[in-house]
């Protein structure tokens, strides 16, 4: 049996439909867009986007917006012009041609309303809402493209049931269905899909249905206002109100932007094949000019790299390289098993846009971490052999940074060793000596006690008994220098074998008081300024009070020794997080480097001979050591020297069940010495 014509004539509608790929051209739009390229033999023509003052003429052409919705972020004006048909200039009179211009202007019309809508409403992109309203009767245009008879005879019936009848015996679905069907084919961005499903919902009751309710109603207000106007698709001899001043507006802009026909009758089959392979040879330009920058910024950096440059000086310059790619706003170079920070640009996101390996053999090498605009680098797109050539070279530049590093790395590292174990060997023998000086110090502080007693015993009896000033004078200065001798002794022994601390509670900001009004009148006869803040109400603690009256004194002593005349101490004392704080700065000469490699060492005294043995701050170490707190120290040489003692603030122990036993205090932490 014979098939009848229009059967015929309904299935190959909907197989060119199903094998549709997008919309074609307009002429003009591929005349404009490569107009205003300019000359692409001149190398310092601007960005391959054209930019014109409000809409230019690609951007009210349906396939073009078609075109740039379906290929997002890889979008590229001339591989589009490259790649698409245009409408026939058969078209361009005739009624099919009146009802194309009819369409375009209706959807001009949606796209100006849109956009107009959108901003009043504070939308954040009403360039995106209005390029998705003119893409609103997308099934009409898939239809146009590809039998624009068939959407003539469809728009010649009059009742809006015959119409539906007609779309469905022939296209199978209706035409706000084929526009949703198309959109989701082409990859459109979900905004043009669902306002091509939901156009014909006039009441919005599937707002619920989209994702963006706000922007589906903008469109369906926008399409309602097209509607009105003489280019009306779904009713053409509805009375149009024109006494409405915001219509009469929108007639008159899409009037102005609409004033040629939409089909060029000029255009030819000829022009169309000139004007494609010009858009070809402009791209392959583009890109042998792209392929020549990479080549020229790889031998670029590739010439500056000094012969021993680190892997983060080379990250570095990396980076900066990568930075010049088209697409790349920013660029860093992390190496394996390195942590690496962010980018301090608050406005860039953390995590990188895109990641490129640069491995060889396998291995896991660098890596090219970008934060790309939108588009993304044309690198991380291309599939030419250059692309993959060039991230190869950068792969074996890296690998071989790497390697170098690897080595130097290994020649370091036994270096290191050798010297660590000539270093622990002279280590070890510093504190055997200091060992052995520690147990002659106190077996000669013992012995030397004894007759030191006696001495002052005896200058004592002789001094009571004087009555000569001149010989009392000489007995005191015995004595002086007797007592003198016997605090150098003690601090001897008590570097060389500290006794255990005797704890008991105690108010350290009393014992930090009475210290500071002994030691007052050193500060009088120096004529150094004394500046104090100690927290009167701080409570008391379990501690050793004569370990913290030495430590508070040796401090003191020390920053007043250290100052010049006029100069000032400023000591402070407060509780911080349970701990007791103290601080002892003063504005002398300040520690040299030197100086702060024997700090705490017994034995080394900053200041001339015959000025003590160096014992005051070996000791303070000691006192905090048996606190189990903290001593740290920071000095600028010239300006200030600042130490700071942390203490733990501890309570009395409980009473023991056994009330013979006494309290022992507790096991002291190690000390830790640390310079901020």
């Amino acid at each position: 049996m014979r098939v009848p014509i229009h059967r015929r004539t309904t299935e190959d509608l909907r197989r060119r439909l199903l094998h549709l790929e997008g919309l074609p051209l307009r002429p003009v739009s591929a005349r404009a867009y490569l107009a205003a390229l300019g000359d692409p033999t001149v190398e310092d023509e601007p960005d391959d986007r054209p930019v014109s003052r409000g809409l230019p003429a690609w951007d009210l052409d349906p396939g073009w917006l078609l075109a740039g919705a379906s290929a997002g972020r890889g979008w590229d004006g001339l591989s589009t012009i490259a790649g698409r048909s245009w409408w026939p200039s058969a078209l361009g009179s005739g009624p099919a041609g009146e009802l194309l211009d009819r369409l375009w202007r209706h959807s001009v019309a949606v796209g100006i309303s849109a956009r107009r809508l959108a901003r009043e409403a504070g939308d954040s992109d009403p360039e995106l809402v209005g390029r998705a309203g003119q893409l609103v009767g997308l099934g009409w245009w898939a239809v146009a493209a590809v039998d624009p008879d068939w959407l003539l005879a469809w728009w010649q019936q009059s009742d809006p049931s015959a119409r539906e009848r007609m779309e469905r015996a022939d296209l199978g679905t209706d035409l706000d269905e084929l526009g949703w069907r198309m959109a989701e084919r082409w990859g459109c961005p979900e905004l043009v899909v669902d306002a091509a499903w939901l156009r014909g919902d006039r009441e919005g009751e599937l707002a619920t249905a989209t994702s963006d309710p706000d922007r589906i109603a903008i469109l369906r207000e926008a399409h309602r206002r097209a509607e009105r106007t003489p280019w009306s698709l779904d009713d053409p001899n509805r009375e149009l109100p024109l006494a409405d001043p915001s219509l009469r507006i929108l007639m008159a802009e899409v009037q102005a932007r609409c004033g040629s026909a939409f089909v060029d009758p000029t255009s030819t089959r000829d022009e169309e094949r000139a004007v494609r392979q010009n858009a070809r040879l402009r791209v392959e330009l583009s890109r042998a000019r792209l392929r020549a920058d990479r080549a020229e910024r790889f031998l670029d950096a590739f010439a500056a790299s000094p012969p021993g440059e680190t892997p983060d000086e080379w990250a570095d310059r990396a980076a900066r390289a990568w930075c010049a790619e088209p697409g790349v706003n920013a660029a860093r170079i992390t190496w394996p098993e390195t942590e690496s920070a962010p980018p301090e640009d608050d406005d860039r996101p953390v995590v990188p846009t895109v990641e490129i390996a640069l491995a060889t053999r396998g291995q896991n090498g660098a890596t090219a971490q970008l934060w790309c605009r939108e588009g993304g680098p044309s690198i991380a797109r291309d599939r030419d052999e250059s692309a993959r050539r060039i991230v190869r070279a950068w792969s074996v530049w890296a690998e071989a940074i790497f390697d170098r590093d690897r080595l130097d790395r290994r020649l370091r590292a036994a270096v290191g060793s050798y010297r660590g174990r000539v270093r622990s060997e002279e280590d070890r023998l510093r504190l055997a000596k200091l060992d052995a000086l520690g147990e002659f110090a106190a077996g000669a502080g013992h012995e030397l006690n004894n007759p030191l007693a006696v001495v002052v015993g005896r200058a004592q009896l002789l001094l009571a008994r004087a009555e000569d000033p001149e010989v009392a004078r000489s007995l005191r200065i015995i004595l002086a220098q007797a007592q003198r001798t016997h605090r150098i002794l003690r601090d001897l022994m008590f570097v060389a074998r500290p006794p255990a601390s005797r704890p008991r509670a105690c108010k350290p900001s009393e014992v930090l008081s009475s210290v500071l009004a002994e030691l007052g009148s050193d500060l009088e006869t120096r004529g150094v300024r004394l500046l104090v803040d100690v927290d009167e109400s701080s409570p008391a603690t379990w501690g050793d009070p004569e370990g913290l009256r030495h430590l508070a004194e040796i401090l003191l002593r020390n920053g007043i020794q250290a100052t010049p005349p006029g100069g000032r101490v400023r000591v402070r004392s407060s509780i911080e997080n349970g701990e007791l704080v103290w601080s002892f700065a003063d504005t002398g000469k300040g520690i040299s480097p030197e100086e702060s490699d024997h700090l705490f060492d017994p034995f080394y005294c900053g200041r001339q001979a015959g000025r003590g043995l160096g014992l005051g701050l070996p000791r303070a170490a000691k006192i905090v050591e048996q606190a189990g707190g903290r001593l740290r120290w920071s000095s600028s040489p010239g300006r200030e020297t600042s130490f700071q003692v942390h203490l733990p603030m501890k309570a009395p122990p409980a009473p023991e069940v056994d009330s013979r036993a006494t309290p022992r205090p507790d096991p002291a932490l190690p000390l830790r010495l640390l310079k901020s």
